[in-house]
């Protein structure tokens, strides 16, 4: 007899300015069902939404972070909250 288990892949985010686009809620991560090899699709964590995201930062960058003091005055980062 044989036990198979699996651990879900979760894959953070580099830019933490991501917010989901059904709730507004900060996105810090993915679940990758195709690294975790299970059929349950991807979603959003922690919220667990399966649609996309958008960054509320519009200068953030990978290498300098975000940079919107400098190149845009000051910018909210506040996520947009669902209505």
């Amino acid at each position: 007899m044989a036990t198979h288990t699996r651990t879900h892949v979760h894959v953070e985010f580099a830019n933490p300015y991501l917010t989901c686009d059904t709730c507004g809620e900060r996105a810090t991560g993915f679940h990758d069902s195709e690294r975790c090899g299970c059929d349950e699709g991807s979603w959003n964590e922690p919220c667990g939404h399966r649609v996309s995201i958008t960054s509320v930062c519009p200068s953030w960058n990978p290498v300098d972070g975000c940079t919107c003091q400098a190149d845009l005055g000051l910018v909210s980062h506040e996520p947009a909250r669902a209505a």
